[in-house]
């Protein structure tokens, strides 16, 4: 009997110290239901202010830049499309006279790149200069599938969905979750090390975004949506570009490159399972949407991003992979000259200035990168036929 009142009492007191927890956490869960209303809270401050926002999660951010690409066409005649590895793009890398707007989403693929880009071909004649990113690295290049069009047009906020409802029992196991709970955790940890414990308390939990702050650059404003990276203004910015102010870069150039060559990794099996052949569908849409946009006076670039320093000269070392990537960039460089599409390839970074430190991981390298490589790209890029690109780019 002793035993069984000792248990009752133990369940009753771990159920009361947790309580407190799941009430947080089930408020976090409110809090964070409605993307769409978040991302429309994020653009709008952003339309207002020209700060950095923090969308509701990277992963998730195609509606967001949706909302900012319609917001920023006015005023733009410029457009990147692609995935992650393009996203510190930003418009100081351009010349003056291209005013840009970085579309580029988490793990777009190129496919959703070419659908994108003729939607607005064919809805804003204005963007003058369309650049699509070629990722050969993470089998962007080669994946086979249909392109379906896509509707890039103005989203209704009186039509957004409400939040799916989750049942309470649905809502309490994923409250109780340990990924909550060490969530949990994170947001008590700021809370408490925060200048200010109550303001933070209410940002939190009170609010679906933080209030305005100063970023650490002492000058930019910045507001975050959701619960992560609160007041690091790791977030876009106003041309589209992203920040990516507080990821940890890549601890070893070697390492990763060894990682890269297995053939268990993704590097080697987008070469692999391909043999290195670009998927002729992808490029026979790009091979019309570059006449649609030469009809318009418009022009499509092409550019295959950085890699870390030393993997593309790894791989094209390799014995067994060297031969599909030679038959990929043969291939790449035969069609844009038979297309005349500018083609411009940066995956040898190191030629750029590029450094092992200036790389997240194999594929995504930060903006001090992308600042060397275009330093002085612009001023000396050609088109196919060997005439200047900027000669007859307009103002």
């Amino acid at each position: 009997m002793m035993h069984k009142r000792y248990l009752l009492w133990l369940v009753l007191l771990c159920s009361l110290t947790l309580l407190p927890a799941i009430a947080l956490n089930w408020i976090l869960l409110k809090n964070e239901g409605n993307v769409e209303a978040m991302s429309f809270a994020a653009s709008d401050w952003q339309q207002q202010t020209h700060g950095i926002t923090f969308t509701p999660t990277f992963g998730n951010n195609g509606f967001f830049k949706t909302l900012r690409l319609n917001d920023r066409l006015p005023e733009i005649n410029t457009v990147i499309y692609g995935a992650s590895t393009a996203m510190t793009l930003d418009s100081s890398m351009l010349p003056p006279q291209w005013h840009l707007y970085n579309f580029t989403q988490s793990g777009s693929p190129l496919r959703a790149s070419i659908a994108q880009a003729e939607y607005l071909a064919d809805h804003a004649p204005q963007i003058k200069q369309h650049i699509i990113m070629l990722d050969w690295a993470i089998d962007f290049i080669y994946q086979p599938g249909e392109i379906p069009p896509v509707n890039l047009a103005p989203a209704d906020r009186n039509a957004i969905p409400a939040s799916t409802t989750h049942s309470p029992l649905d809502t309490l196991k994923e409250a109780v979750s340990y990924p909550r709970m060490a969530k949990l955790w994170q947001v008590l940890r700021s809370v408490t090390h925060a200048p200010h414990p109550q303001q933070a308390f209410r940002e939190y939990f009170l609010q679906i975004a933080s209030d305005e702050y100063t970023c650490p650059d002492g000058q930019s404003r910045g507001m975050d949506v959701g619960v992560y990276n609160r007041g690091a203004c790791n977030g876009f910015r106003y041309d589209g570009s992203a920040t990516f102010s507080d990821y940890t870069r890549a601890e070893s150039a070697s390492r990763t490159i060894v990682g890269a060559l297995a053939s268990s990794s993704m590097y080697a099996h987008a070469l692999q399972h391909t043999q290195g052949i670009p998927d002729p569908l992808l490029f026979s849409r790009l091979a019309a949407l570059n006449d649609k946009l030469a009809a318009q006076g418009a022009t499509l670039i092409l550019i295959v991003p950085p890699l870390m320093v030393g993997m593309e000269k790894a791989f094209l070392a390799s014995r067994q992979l060297s031969p599909y990537l030679q038959r990929t960039k043969r291939e790449l460089n035969a069609w844009s000259k038979q297309h005349q599409v500018v083609l411009a390839d940066f995956s040898q970074s190191e030629h750029f200035g590029c450094t092992e430190d200036e790389f997240l991981d194999a594929h995504h390298a930060v903006k001090s990168c992308y600042q060397k490589i275009f330093a002085d790209f612009w001023q000396n890029a050609k088109k196919p036929d060997g005439t200047p690109l900027l000669r007859d780019t307009p103002p």
